[in-house]
C-alpha cells in the first residue's frame, strides 16, 4: 500500500489508498479519517475513527488528485488518471 504525505497549514497528514474501493485513509498523530470522492467530484468523509472531527478534506482531496495525476503523467500506459483512482 503506497502512502504519501500532505502538509496543509501546520498539519501533516499521511494518505493511503484503500483496496478495494476508491477510498483513502487520512491520518496523523491526532486523527484518522476515511474519505472518498463522490460521483460529483466532491471529496466527502466516509468514516471518522478518532481525533479531530474536522480536517481540511477539500485540500487533502486536491492533493490526492494532484499526486495521482503526477503518477499518471509519468507512467506509460496510463492515459487516464481515473484508472489510478
Amino acid at each position: 500500500m503506497e502512502t504519501f504525505e500532505v502538509k496543509i497549514q501546520n498539519d501533516s497528514f499521511k494518505v493511503s489508498k484503500n483496496t478495494p474501493g476508491n477510498s483513502f485513509s487520512v491520518f496523523n498523530h491526532a486523527t484518522f479519517h476515511v474519505i472518498k470522492k463522490n460521483d460529483f467530484g466532491v471529496w466527502r468523509p466516509i468514516e471518522h475513527r478518532f481525533g479531530k472531527e474536522n480536517i481540511p478534506i477539500d485540500e487533502i482531496g486536491d492533493a490526492i488528485d494532484s499526486y495521482y495525476s503526477m503518477i499518471a503523467a509519468r507512467s506509460p500506459g496510463f492515459s487516464d488518471k481515473a484508472k489510478l483512482l
